[in-house]
């Protein structure tokens, strides 16, 4: 190369492509952990607390016999609190999906729900030889009506007569009313207000049988809960070949305050008068402490029978209280052995679905199946089952 020629550096060589690299060149990254920091360790804490008071609300609306006022609310709605919990835990495992305790708590609270309803969700029916017996509860509200055309009572005998039970606990129904239908359906019955006044349009509650059923009335009477409380239950035998069974229709003390109530008294405390939602509470506290005392004496009662034994009617709770768990350890809910679902027969303020109205059947029975019909004639869906009288 001679002075005068310009000097050109070799061009450099091509860059391999990326398959062709060699792989010790390759630098590793770790992902950054989605851990979220302090704010992940205070939405484990959070959700903790969550899940674990959600589980003592579980545990202790079984054991509490008259549980105050605030987890008797908190029971009343324990399937809804289950479902926010479940929500809940996976919104923070989406959020933070690299820590551990979320999913685990998401794992708690399934298999909570799935064992406290799991039961009532998938009808199972049994299907055996014996006397075939339909029974029928329904909270009728003394024949007011509902947004159907229909005359009340001619509502009311209609829905009955579609579904032709033998025995049939009429709630809320007067003399007068009870009159009326044994007139148009042929009952027999035993009819008393819940007081024991006496009074022909009083509401009370009858226990019924279909004149026209292979089962026959024995005999019947109204019977105090509790000896000094002016509160009724009714009380039938009825027989067939020779076998018999006994009928309790059952109303347990109503909570007397409405919706309007709850919400004057959260509007109240607004504005720093606390009075109210303390009202509420205390008459939330007698009122449970009464369907304790009422739930304690059934059992007796029923722990004293020979024969086979049916408790109907409205217990104004829903399944996951003390009085229901005590009922399930020596009958069976024919609704968690023949219904499909969780069965609400009431909707709070209208609209959150409630399970209310049961029929309970002694181990003598096989339990066919369960359902519910919600017609206009109440405010409540009348439940039927149907069972079989085992040999």
């Amino acid at each position: 190369m001679s002075p005068d020629e310009p000097f050109e550096l070799p061009p450099p060589p091509p860059e391999p492509l990326p398959e062709q690299r060699d792989p010790s060149d390759r630098v590793a990254v770790s992902p950054i952990p989605r851990t979220g920091g302090r704010w992940g360790g205070a939405l484990d804490i959070a959700s903790l607390a969550v899940v674990l008071g959600l589980v003592g609300v579980a545990i202790a609306g079984r054991q509490l016999r008259a549980p105050p006022a605030y987890l008797t609310v908190l029971v009343t709605f324990l399937p809804y609190l289950t479902l926010a919990a479940a929500v809940w835990a996976f919104s923070v495992w989406a959020i933070v999906p690299d820590r551990r305790l979320p999913p685990i708590l998401l794992t708690v609270v399934v298999l909570l729900g799935a064992a406290l309803w799991g039961p009532s969700w998938a009808s199972r029916g049994e299907v055996v030889d014996g006397d075939d017996l339909r029974v029928m509860t329904w909270n009728v509200r003394r024949l007011w009506g509902g947004p159907s055309e229909l005359d009340p009572a001619v509502c009311v005998a209609q829905a009955i007569a579609e579904e032709s039970p033998d025995l049939v606990a009429l709630l809320e129904v007067s003399a007068e009313d009870v009159e009326k239908l044994s007139t148009e359906l042929g009952l027999h019955c035993v009819h008393g207000d819940y007081t024991g006044s006496g009074s022909r349009t009083a509401g009370g509650i009858a226990t019924c049988v279909r004149t026209n059923s292979e089962w026959q009335f024995r005999r019947g009477w109204m019977q105090r809960f509790v000896d000094d409380e002016a509160w009724f239950y009714s009380f039938a035998e009825v027989e067939r070949n020779g076998r018999v069974v006994n009928l309790l229709g059952v109303h347990l003390h109503p909570y007397r305050f409405q919706p309007k109530w709850v919400r004057d008294s959260v509007d109240g405390l607004r504005r720093g008068r606390a009075r109210g939602l303390f009202d509420l509470f205390q008459a939330s506290e007698e009122v449970t402490r009464g369907q304790a005392g009422q739930a304690k004496a059934v059992l007796e009662r029923v722990d004293a029978l020979r024969d086979a034994t049916l408790i109907v009617g409205d217990f104004n709770s829903t399944r996951d209280a003390q009085l229901h768990a005590a009922l399930r350890d020596n009958m069976t809910d024919a609704w968690e052995r023949g219904g499909q679902g969780l069965g609400p027969t009431v909707r709070f303020a209208g609209r959150v679905p409630l399970r209310i109205d049961y029929i309970y059947a002694s181990e003598d029975f096989a339990v066919r199946e369960s359902r519910t019909s919600d017609v206009s004639c109440s405010d409540h869906a009348s439940v039927t089952a149907d069972l079989t009288l085992r040999p």
